[in-house]
């Protein structure tokens, strides 16, 4: 199925998109027990863990949206259904370029389910035609699938492409307050998700989260920063010279 001088290509057949989603739940729940692990040694503690367990049930959203999405593939009777374009490179990983479609059909959904039938009314149609037609209703299977797509879409708290900072505050160091950063971002490099943490002290007068201008600058800078080839020291450093009160 796969070619290894091919980076990209698009699951088609219907067994093997089921048994991919399949597969990756089971990573999502295998990442959440290695992150016990670590917090067990001694590598991560109790809030670290708590962050990464936010982000790995955003995956789990996002993949299972993806899943409803691609859910008929392969089973096209003269419409083309879509097929889910992954990593056959590096990652395995989906493509970034399939995060950043499910972005734009995020801000289209409730526009999309006002327009569709809904969930009860099309099992009704899909009895209606096995009873009267005696064929498979393909057609509204995928129409079923596509309003369960957006559904889930709308229930939020995705892993997207570029995921912004948050603060949690971790307490005083003498005068200074201290805030515990952490932001994710698809990369689209390698098409891989990658979760970034960073303590820092803030001597700014007004507390980081409710700064309204220093806050948003720093989720720029954050962001704009999250690149895999970038080091965390290179990072931090960028982030202690372009933030005077900031230190991490």
């Amino acid at each position: 199925m796969t070619n290894p001088n091919v980076d990209h290509y698009d699951l088609k057949d219907t067994f093997a998109s089921r048994r991919y989603f399949t597969k990756f739940s089971g990573i999502m729940q295998h990442m959440l027990r290695v992150a016990g692990v670590m917090e067990a040694e001694g590598q991560l503690n109790r809030d670290e863990v708590t962050i990464l367990t936010r982000y790995a049930a955003s995956l789990t959203h996002t993949f299972r949206a993806l899943s409803w999405k691609y859910l008929l593939v392969g089973r096209e009777t003269g419409r083309f259904f879509g097929s889910l374009t992954i990593d056959g490179h590096d990652s395995g990983f989906p493509v970034a370029e399939e995060l950043m479609s499910m972005a734009n059909d995020a801000h289209q959904a409730h526009s999309h389910l006002s327009s569709m039938p809904s969930v009860d009314a099309l099992k009704d149609k899909m009895v209606s035609s096995i009873l009267s037609d005696r064929s498979i209703p393909t057609k509204l299977q995928f129409s079923l699938s596509q309003r369960l797509y957006y559904e889930e879409l709308l229930k939020g708290d995705m892993f997207w492409v570029r995921n912004d900072a948050q603060a949690e505050w971790l307490g005083d160091v003498g005068k200074r307050r201290k805030y515990r950063l952490h932001w994710a971002t698809y990369d689209s490099q390698v098409n891989l998700p990658v979760i970034y943490m960073m303590e820092v002290e803030d001597s700014g007068r007004e507390a980081l989260p409710v700064d309204a201008r220093r806050w948003l600058e720093v989720q720029s800078h954050l962001s704009a920063q999250a690149l895999g080839g970038l080091k965390l020291v290179t990072i931090a450093r960028g982030f202690d010279e372009d933030f005077a009160d900031l230190h991490p």
